[in-house]
């Protein structure tokens, strides 16, 4: 099985939309022997790391029957089967199906409602939720980091943005003197805490302040103290909302 991040494809605004939550969640992908084919289930070809260090392409998993997003919230369900696709509905290049899996939900660390009101006002600065993509013990002591970056969905239109980053956690310093939070142990167990939010004080909340490679910018951890040098790696999905339905 690889243990992976997955996020919902794709959120939406809309009271009465089946897609009004920004969801990210760790889980098991377990390949599946294709029918007679196959007596034996084959490793699924995606990239994985440390072995590939860059995604390249965005991949999907597609469960055939409709399944109930509340269900999913509630944790009530914590397994899906279906096709796997190097790319997607929204993706330029082809959608292939590469392999059948099962998706094992291990944890839902991310749901956000998005409340469609216009009253909800932008965040003032550009908003990242963090994913570290070495989830092995290992990666705990690792000084450089590789993270998926997801923009933080959260008022109208806004747009959504997963990118894949590096953080070279020697560089990192905290803007004020916290001897306590800003030892190398601490920075790293900030960063790779799933689900944290990173702003960028010297950009505004829009599409054309997304974050794009080759990009290198200094955030912050809004939670903390802790500010690192971020690398924009790679580009792997966007959209732009409020419907979610064009890309960026």
């Amino acid at each position: 099985p690889i243990q992976a991040w997955f996020s919902h494809h794709v959120p939406e605004f809309g009271a009465d939309s089946p897609h009004n939550f920004q969801i990210v969640l760790n889980g098991l992908l377990t390949p599946l022997s294709c029918f007679n084919t196959e007596p034996v289930a084959q490793p699924i070809p995606i990239p994985y790391p440390p072995r590939d260090p860059l995604i390249q392409y965005e991949y999907t998993i597609t469960p055939p029957p409709e399944f109930s997003l509340n269900d999913l919230l509630l944790q009530t369900l914590t397994e899906l089967k279906g096709s796997i696709y190097n790319g997607s509905f929204d993706t330029p290049y082809e959608r292939i199906p590469i392999a059948l899996g099962t998706l094992t939900v291990r944890e839902l660390t991310t749901a956000v409602y998005l409340n469609e009101s216009t009253s909800v006002p932008s965040y003032p600065d550009l908003r990242y939720l963090s994913y570290p993509r070495d989830m092995s013990s290992s990666g705990d002591t690792k000084p450089f980091q590789h993270m998926y970056f997801a923009h933080e969905i959260h008022s109208v239109p806004d747009f959504d943005h997963i990118i894949h980053v590096s953080i070279d956690t020697t560089q990192c310093h905290c803007e004020k003197n916290f001897p306590l939070l800003c030892n190398s142990e601490n920075i790293l167990q900030q960063i790779r805490t799933p689900g944290v939010e990173w702003s960028f004080p010297t950009l505004t909340n829009d599409l054309q302040n997304r974050l794009l490679p080759p990009t290198v910018i200094k955030g912050r951890i809004t939670s903390g103290p802790v500010l690192c040098p971020i690398t924009v790696l790679e580009s792997i999905h966007c959209m732009i909302g409020p419907d979610f339905n064009h890309k960026c």
